[in-house]
């Protein structure tokens, strides 16, 4: 992995940590400081699919160190602006977090804890209830990166929890949310992909990346200066899964789970989603059609409205960067309901982390004012009801303009039909980088056998077919071929055995 240089004694910090961490230990803060951030190897797809809140049956032990990640990626969030605090009630006192030194201060002597069996609750002091959810998303992917440790610390976002904190733990402002966590038995880790479109709008999404959740979030910041380079459909379909797409998890209400949690797995931003470039405005669906029965599972697209209105877009609002292909506007129906404007957050935090992981660069416009919401609601000729919360906008970065770290291997196969085929091959592949990219076909000899396509492509997924011709488009002998994709000096090979 590269990483900038001055994360580099930190990581090995890290790394140091990792080795000789205890295992298990009871949360009783006996030293101001927090010990570093642990680097999990799981991916932020990976724990979102596999994410789920369990609400009750708590055991108050837990590692200090998981307390230390979780706060270390919640003041790793982007600010919009404004304060934040966080606030961690355990069974000794209350205390305030400071980021910088990663150190606790008591700010109220005592057990104050809301749910008496939790090892500790974490609340999150913010201006507005979508920073809070942008905080509170990063926390509680934090804590399932440890489910390779063990699958036990689990943890729930409760607005009771807030409500008992604002008249008990007696905070410099008012807290939003309070995430609660403890041990407690969880299933695991799950790649299982449900998010399969009805009409093939949309490619399935991919549940497993390749960058660890920890390393995409120690270099998370915005990017507001895009290139006009398209974005591929795989890349599209990512974003939204990753913003509110379908899980395997099945809520006590028998809904079908979310990337996302929801009160009482209301998940209000169901069909409120809408996908802007150059081709149209698009509705984003997770459930099948009627698109209320939230047990369905759906991953899809329908177009709203025909036509470019991205222009329409920036002019509605002027703050939002005007050089990005994609813009994704985040709607709900009441702008003065907790519930409706933190799961706007949580899908915000999650937008931002998919483009980085893609090696793109993304944008979050937030908070909007009326005047805004009203001027975008008519620029997209949105539903009445539908009120935007955000823009997201995602492009490959301006040449010139310093994104992430470059990490090895520029490009990688992801996914690969069966090596053994009859008719069409297809090959999905993941560019960290913009590149020129070649893809073709060779045999086992090394001689070049048909050149499929070379061209300039954007960061993120993408994919061909290869239909078993060669060069002069006939038919390829039975036997084994190389397909390789090269792209900025690196190269990637899938190997077939075509059979006629």
């Amino acid at each position: 992995m590269c990483l900038l240089k001055k994360k580099s004694r930190e990581v090995i910090i890290v790394l140091l940590i990792c080795l000789f961490m205890p295992a298990w230990g009871l949360i009783k803060i006996n030293q101001e400081t927090l010990p570093a951030p642990v680097i999990h190897p799981h991916s932020f797809e990976l724990l979102a699919n596999s994410r789920y809140s369990v609400h009750a049956g708590f055991e108050g032990r837990l590692p200090v160190q998981v307390l230390a990640n979780i706060l270390w990626a919640m003041s790793h969030v982007p600010h919009l602006g404004g304060y934040q605090e966080l606030y961690v009630a355990t069974e000794e006192n209350v205390y305030l977090y400071q980021p910088e030194s990663r150190t606790l201060t008591v700010h109220l002597p005592g057990d104050h804890r809301y749910n008496s069996g939790s090892a500790f609750e974490v609340g999150v002091a913010t201006p507005r209830h979508e920073e809070a959810g942008m905080a509170v998303q990063a926390g509680l992917l934090a804590a399932i990166a440890f489910w390779d440790d063990t699958a036990e610390v689990v943890c729930c976002p409760m607005k009771w929890a807030a409500d008992y904190a604002n008249r008990n733990w007696h905070p410099r402002h008012e807290i939003k949310m309070v995430n609660v966590f403890g041990r407690a038995p969880a299933r695991g880790l799950d790649t299982t992909l449900v998010a399969i479109s009805s009409d093939s709008s949309l490619p399935p999404p991919f549940t497993n990346g390749t960058d660890t959740f920890e390393l995409i979030l120690m270099d998370l910041t915005q990017d507001s200066v895009f290139s006009n380079a398209r974005l591929s459909l795989e890349t599209v379909s990512q974003l939204l899964w990753a913003g509110y797409g379908v899980t395997p998890h099945i809520t006590t209400n028998g809904r079908q789970g979310l990337v996302v949690p929801s009160a009482l797995a209301g998940y209000f931003l169901t069909s409120k989603i809408y996908l802007v470039r150059e081709e149209g405005v698009d509705r984003y669906y997770n459930r099948l059609p009627g698109d209320t029965n939230l047990r369905t599972k759906d991953h899809r697209l329908e177009r709203f409205v025909w036509g470019d209105r991205r222009n329409d877009l920036r002019l509605a609002c002027e703050r939002v960067p005007s050089s990005a292909p994609v813009y994704i506007v985040v709607c709900v129906n009441d702008t003065s309901s907790y519930r409706t404007m933190q799961e706007a957050g949580f899908v915000a935090f999650n937008l931002l982390m998919q483009a980085r992981a893609l090696g793109l660069g993304g944008y979050i416009t937030m908070p909007l004012t009326p005047q805004e919401r009203s001027a975008i609601k008519n620029a997209l000729l949105l539903p009445t009801s539908h009120h935007p919360v955000f823009v997201f906008s995602c492009g490959e970065l301006a040449a010139g303009i310093k994104g992430q770290a470059v990490r090895p291997g520029v490009v990688q196969i992801v996914r690969a039909q069966p090596a053994v085929r009859k008719g069409n091959l297809k090959v999905e592949y993941l560019l960290r980088q913009p590149a020129l990219v070649q893809a073709e076909v060779f045999d086992l000899l090394g001689r070049p056998v048909k050149t499929i396509f070379e061209e300039k492509q954007a960061p993120g997924y993408h994919s061909f077919i290869w239909d078993g011709t060669n060069e002069q488009g006939r038919p390829v002998r039975r036997g084994s071929y190389l397909i390789t994709i090269s792209a900025g000096g690196n190269f990637a090979q899938h190997k077939v055995t075509w059979a006629r």
